[in-house]
């Protein structure tokens, strides 16, 4: 985590508030950003537009800020995916030996073996960063070792150095005070103000069929807040997830977009395994899986709750039932 002792704010000032050569540089940048945010926020086929890779030092200081600034989580985590995603195909275009270098100046230890034109990762990095990426290909299990090292491919590296960055943006947008942040980006007030109105529009405009938040069981609580912040869950806990929010009645565009934070994110990866988990392809309507099962894959979160300890308490759907009922 960035300590918030040595966030740059002053630097920021000087790049947007006060005249100097570079200051129109900087500012266009600003714009380019907040042109991408806007395009998002109305296209459903979003790309990164206008945000040059190579030049990532120049700007990279100013996106944390503009994110906070408009200070809105679950959108920061969908706009820093959709970055992490065309940083991927920038990295995609490297050569090998390029891509070593940007590891080192991302502190990582990766290395190129050039006589098996394979990259050697001590598994340390490995697992840190791998843990986040979904497909039994990334797991320690099922990759071959060289002394301490794991033996990966190019297309590992990337999605490593992938995860790497987006963790980077997202601590760095964390630790930014949002009053300072508006503060700094006051010539940019009317945008980021538009930019905030259409968000709660969006947020308002969410059809949860019925559903009520307020009677979530623990664990469903502790998933959804795991990915509006970015994390990526155990397939059993997106499957849990999916299974339960299609058995209480939220339909299922409203499931997949549950999902748009999580650092894999897929539209039409997720389209599909909701599709089979609530039954339009696989036949089969799904019932979350029992309260004993997610105990026994450390995927319960009962804590303190009264009536998660309660003998009969079995499953999340019945916990739900009984929070609702209640209620009227």
């Amino acid at each position: 985590m960035l300590d918030p002792e040595n966030i740059p704010y002053n630097e920021v000032n000087g790049m947007i508030n006060e005249f100097n050569d570079r200051n129109e540089e900087y500012v266009d940048i600003v714009f380019r950003i907040l042109d991408n945010i806007d395009e998002q926020l109305k296209s459903k086929n979003f790309k990164i537009r206008g945000l040059e890779w190579n030049k990532y030092n120049e700007w990279k200081l100013l996106l944390p800020f503009v994110m906070k600034s408009i200070n809105y989580p679950v959108f920061s985590n969908r706009f820093i995916n959709s970055c992490r995603e065309s940083y991927e195909h920038y990295l995609d275009s490297m050569e090998n030996s390029e891509i070593e270098l940007k590891s080192a100046e991302f502190g990582i230890s990766i290395t190129y073996d050039r006589e098996i034109n394979q990259f050697k990762v001590p598994i340390f990095e490995f697992t840190k960063y791998c843990s986040r990426i979904s497909g039994f290909e990334y797991r320690l299990t099922f990759q071959s070792f060289y002394g301490g090292d794991v033996i990966i491919g190019k297309n590992a590296v990337i999605k490593m150095l992938r995860e790497y960055f987006a963790v980077q943006l997202r601590e760095e947008t964390s630790a930014i005070d949002p009053d300072r942040a508006r503060e700094l980006f006051l010539p940019f007030s009317d945008r980021i103000e538009e930019i905030r109105s259409i968000l709660k529009e969006q947020s308002k405009s969410t059809d949860l069929g019925g559903v009520d938040s307020s009677c979530f069981p623990p664990c469903i609580i502790h998933f959804l807040n795991d990915i509006k912040g970015g994390v990526n869950l155990p397939h059993l806990a997106r499957f849990t997830v999916v299974s339960f929010l299609n058995n209480i009645g939220m339909n299922e565009q409203g499931i997949i977009e549950s999902f748009g934070t999580v650092p894999d994110f897929s539209k039409k990866v997720t389209e599909y395994q909701v599709r089979h988990i609530i039954g339009e392809i696989s036949g089969t309507k799904y019932s979350p899986p029992k309260c004993v099962t997610l105990r026994s894959n450390h995927l319960c979160y009962w804590d303190n709750d009264e009536l998660c300890h309660k003998e009969f308490m079995t499953h999340p759907l019945t916990y739900y039932k009984m929070k609702k009922k209640a209620k009227k």
